[in-house]
């Protein structure tokens, strides 16, 4: 029996830090292709072809890794619980959506689904509303909230409500849900041991027959039932991999990424939209790196400036007066294990 409190020791947890930066490098470059093919009129070719052979699965995994902090999140006392979400999604949510107007345009502003999507962090409202449910539900299984989140996309069609992933509808929520549940209802098994090889290989092989599909058909496939199934699947192979990739200094910069993802997603697309914008630059393979390294850069600072920053992605706790502290009474060393760690 697997037990249901999951190894704390980080080096045994490095994959989830790996998942989360690799997935936003996916983000990354995707982004960068949409828009410089927007405002240069072609990227390179097999970024585009990445891009689309990738598209089921970046915010999956996204999602995933966060539905796995779920259950951490709701050990806390409702009020503060709430509390967090608010300072830590939907006010950066919403500064970010304003941060955009001006560069994609004002008029935005007066579309309501803007503020419900602003285009890339509807990502951040996704999250908040399933951290909601996730409260309101918290006494049934995140599993079969995952299942009734498949049951609900799968029927809209006979509502007459025709399937929009990449659209700025909001009936997207409803399909990602999936992910996010499945990671919180996965949690424990997939911290406590390492996936089986003889789940893995078919995974893998699974996963890499469906992006092959996006990539020849230039669209992220959607079958109902069997797309949420199938890039679930996929998810948790990239999983598998991780689990087994030892920890080398080609891959600390990724989970270092990782552990910083907020900033990184948040920072990115703004960049890239100035950068296309307005360097006139030809559209090729060394343009894209330029700009790809470039973003990559200017994320790295953000997160290394973000002390100085940090209203940008949370609103600011208070500060509580030691006599309000619940742990004012109890001495405290020089240094705390949090300082010596560094």
């Amino acid at each position: 029996m697997i037990s249901p409190t999951p190894p704390t020791a980080p080096e045994r947890q490095h994959w989830m830090d790996l998942l989360r930066g690799g997935a936003i490098l996916l983000v990354i470059a995707h982004h960068l292709r949409l828009v410089q093919q927007i405002w240069d009129g072609s990227a390179p070719w097999a970024m585009v072809e990445l891009s689309e052979a990738l598209a089921p699965f970046r915010m999956p995994a996204l999602l995933f890794a966060s539905g796995m902090l779920l259950a951490r999140s709701l050990e806390k006392p409702a009020g503060r619980y709430l509390t967090g979400k608010v300072r830590s999604l939907l006010w950066p949510w919403l500064l970010w959506s304003a941060i955009m107007l001006p560069i994609l345009g004002w008029v935005n502003g007066a579309d309501p689904l803007w503020w419900i999507n602003g285009l890339y962090t509807w990502f951040l409202m996704a999250l908040f509303l399933y951290y909601v449910v996730g409260l309101l539900a918290r006494w049934i299984p995140p599993g079969w909230i995952a299942l009734a989140s498949v049951a609900v996309w799968t029927a809209l069609p006979l509502l007459g409500i025709e399937h929009d992933v990449d659209g700025p509808r909001p009936d997207k929520f409803i399909y990602y849900a999936v992910y996010f549940f499945a990671g919180a209802a996965l949690r424990n098994v997939l911290t406590a041991r390492m996936i089986p090889l003889a789940l893995l290989v078919p995974a893998l092989a699974l996963a890499a027959a469906w992006a092959l599909w996006a990539a020849l058909s230039d669209i992220e496939p959607s079958v109902p039932v069997v797309t949420q199934v199938v890039v679930l699947v996929s998810v948790i192979a990239a999983i598998g991999l991780a689990q087994r990739l030892p920890r080398m200094r080609l891959t600390r910069p990724v989970e270092w990424l990782g552990r910083n993802s907020i900033v990184a997603y948040l920072v990115h697309l703004p960049v890239i939209e100035l950068l296309c914008r307005h360097l006139d630059v030809p559209p090729s393979a060394a343009s894209y790196l330029i700009f790809y390294l470039v973003t990559i850069g200017v994320c790295v600072l953000a997160i290394l400036i973000r002390p100085a920053t940090g209203f940008l992605y949370a609103w600011p706790a208070r500060r509580r007066t030691p006599e309000f502290s619940e742990q004012a009474s109890v001495p405290r060393p020089a240094f705390s294990s949090a300082a010596t760690r560094g």
